[in-house]
């Protein structure tokens, strides 16, 4: 999205001023987005392996590892998480701490940069690792309290950390942080969440739900899932493309299943432009590119994303795409997203879950949504006039809230969510007695 310029102001008060919403970096989407990686209800081990693949691809490291020190032995550092190592690696690399580079910055509990490893004096090389091939290092406690209670290691093969992004990736290895704290701590009693807001937005698609909240996936985000569960080392290229073409014999299902719900209470122009969708599932152009990335990509997940981005480049080259284009390209990434949680078994949103989403719900989201019985959804940005997710919305039951302003500054994953379409209202957090009350009337 380019960068958006607010009118100019100007009066006897002072000087014009501009306002810019920059977003021409596809960075900042990630950094915003950190933290919420972080809350994200599921098991530690894929959030922090989430967390390496999201700060690898901001600060273009090509690998990201993540040392933890251990339960049973406080002095030592394991491996926990990573990206650009085999997966086999997590919960066996073992380092005390002041070992090595990684174990010196625990122990001084500052950020360590190297440009060659392996001609510093404090490197200890790992067998079979690998790490010879990227020698430039980056390692950064993660403190909690007094003490490092972790170290994040990025590497390259070329180009020096120089000191912005050592202080950018500094910044990000806050989100670790949050994670381990985060999993140490009991969950809070209803009336003692950190966070109560009320967010006003626009009823969509009437009804009022209550739900936990969850973002849609990401393609880097389900990519560290397959590394942690050791799917990126295994497979010849015919069984990956055998896995990644059932997962879209199955996405489809998943979809048919959504329209089931639906399909008898949707506008005669909605239902076709739906059938015109499930065209696009049976293209054969479509089954041989995911044969061909699942061939060259290991993880499923990465494999998919290339399908995704192949198809959001094509209208491209024929000029510039007009916004059906723009519409298509989002429905394949959808398709594609709904094949890799296929192919990793895994089931996202979750049955009862209040969805937030930033700007957009592709009628395919919407299905899959909807066939996963969501609560309700929220979404950052407005949707437009005549939008076919809506309309799913509408004919699903699903209560639905777009303008929602402040959404992802407030909500995190795993928040209780009381969202209101017929008001307009989005309350994160709510008081018990306000739960209380909605129970009642439903």
């Amino acid at each position: 999205m380019a960068p958006y310029t607010e009118g100019a102001m100007t009066g006897d008060s002072g000087p014009s001023v501009e306002v810019r919403v920059q977003d021409d970096d596809p960075r900042i989407a990630r950094i915003l987005n950190l933290i919420d990686e972080a809350a994200r209800p599921r098991p530690l081990a894929e959030v922090l392996g989430v967390l390496c693949a999201e700060v690898a691809a901001i600060t273009g490291s090509e690998v990201a590892s993540l040392y933890v020190r251990d339960e049973d032995d406080e002095e030592v550092l394991v491996m926990r998480a990573n990206v650009g190592f085999p997966g086999a690696a997590i919960g066996k690399v073992r380092l005390h701490l002041g070992e090595g580079i990684t174990g010196f910055a625990a122990e001084c509990m500052r950020p360590v940069t190297v440009v060659t490893a392996e001609r510093d004096a404090r490197y200890k090389a790992v067998p079979g690792l690998g790490e010879e091939r990227f020698p430039i290092f980056l390692a950064l406690p993660i403190l909690l309290g007094r003490r490092a209670e972790a170290v994040l290691v990025l590497q390259r093969r070329q180009g020096s950390f120089e000191l912005p992004e050592v202080v950018l990736a500094t910044a990000l290895s806050t989100s670790f942080a949050y994670a381990l704290e985060r999993a140490r701590q009991p969950e809070p009693a209803e009336d003692e969440a950190p966070r109560h807001a009320q967010l006003g937005g626009r009823g969509r698609a009437p009804g009022a739900a209550l739900g936990r909240l969850e973002t849609a996936p990401t393609f880097e985000g389900l990519a560290a899932v397959a590394r942690a569960r050791g799917l990126e080392d295994e497979g010849a290229p015919a069984a990956r493309a055998a896995r990644n073409l059932e997962a879209l014999e199955h996405a489809g299902r998943d979809f048919r299943r959504g329209l089931k719900l639906v399909e008898g209470s949707l506008d005669p122009q909605v239902s076709a432009h739906l059938a015109g969708l499930f065209l696009m599932w049976e293209d054969q152009r479509l089954r041989e590119v995911v044969t061909e990335r699942a061939a060259e990509v290991p993880n499923p997940a990465l494999a998919f994303r290339d399908v995704a981005r192949l198809y959001a480049r094509a209208p491209y080259h024929a000029g510039e795409p007009d916004p059906s284009s723009r519409a298509r390209t989002l429905e394949v990434e959808s398709l594609c997203l709904a094949a890799t949680l296929r192919a990793l078994d895994l089931r996202s949103p979750n049955q009862g879950a209040v969805l937030a989403l930033t700007d957009d719900l592709p009628a395919l989201f919407a299905l899959h949504a909807v066939g996963n019985r969501v609560a309700g959804v929220a979404v950052r940005g407005g949707l437009p006039e005549g939008s076919v997710g809506v309309a799913i919305a509408r004919a699903a039951g699903v209560p639905l809230v777009d303008r929602v302003g402040g959404l992802f500054a407030w909500a995190r994953g795993g928040d209780r969510v009381l969202l209101d379409a017929d008001s307009g209202l989005v309350r994160i957090n709510p008081k018990a007695a306000v739960v209380a009350e909605f129970r009642r009337q439903q």
